[in-house]
């Protein structure tokens, strides 16, 4: 009705030109992205959950066209990029189980998982990290006190997740939490450069601009929606990406 002010109007966010008819699902991702603020609870597991989760896999797969008509014009043009680990690889079963299932898993609970702010959500990847470095330092010279090391710390995870549970997220992280997230994008999109066999850190930044943008999108489901949403449009992502690849391989007449 005429004279009532919306939500959005009283938070000061004034929609993007051309985004009115969009979700609010996706309208939400920019005045996120310009202020991120962590919400009080992410919404529950519904349809409209399921639903935002693949606008938001829509929104993903936009930001990332311009990118792939620039490095496809660019090796049209001759530009050889860089080899990537995977190239060579036969997408087989395991592999394309490992990409689409097993990396959005272990990559979310590593990066995202703890992006809520509450302790029961903080503690475990940090003790998770723990026991993986001590199986890298102590595991080859001393796997007994490696192997037991890395068990204690799991067990202490899964404690501080049950102890903890149920609390509100940090005033500090609530406080800080645009460092926190941006600092979770990066790091996703910087454990990508092990992707690549060759050329320096610096050189090879521009090639992962696609997974920081992802994980701008993977961030801002995490705390919207849940750690099950990131997980699946995670996986959906990759999903894509493979199926991509696999029709590519066909046209080309590669078996």
């Amino acid at each position: 009705m005429e004279g009532q002010v919306s939500s959005s109007e009283r938070a000061g966010i004034v929609p993007r030109p051309g985004l009115s008819a969009a979700p609010a699902s996706v309208r939400g991702f920019w005045p996120f992205l310009k202020a991120p603020a962590l919400p009080d609870r992410p919404a529950r597991l519904s349809g409209a959950a399921l639903t935002s989760t693949v606008r938001l896999l829509l929104l993903d797969l936009a930001l990332l066209a311009p990118i792939v008509l620039v490095a496809g014009l660019a090796q049209m043009a001759g530009y050889q990029l860089p080899d990537n680990v995977f190239a060579n690889m036969p997408l087989t079963g395991p592999l394309i189980t490992l990409i689409v299932i097993g990396a959005p898993l272990m990559e979310e609970l590593l990066f995202r998982s703890w992006l809520s702010g509450r302790p029961q959500h903080i503690a475990p990847p940090l003790l998770i990290v723990a026991a993986l470095a001590a199986l890298i330092l102590l595991g080859p010279a001393q796997p007994l006190a490696g192997g037991a090391t890395a068990l204690t710390a799991l067990v202490v995870a899964g404690i501080a997740a049950w102890r903890w549970r149920g609390r509100n997220p940090l005033p500090f992280f609530r406080r800080h939490f645009r460092w926190f997230y941006l600092a979770a994008t990066a790091a996703f999109a910087s454990v990508h450069l092990t992707n690549y066999t060759e050329g320096t850190a610096l050189f090879l930044l521009p090639l992962v601009i696609p997974q920081f943008l992802t994980g701008l999108v993977l961030g801002y489901v995490r705390v919207r929606n849940g750690l099950w949403s990131a997980i699946l449009l995670h996986a959906l992502h990759n999903g894509v990406i493979v199926g991509a690849v696999l029709l590519a391989t066909r046209a080309a007449g590669v078996h």
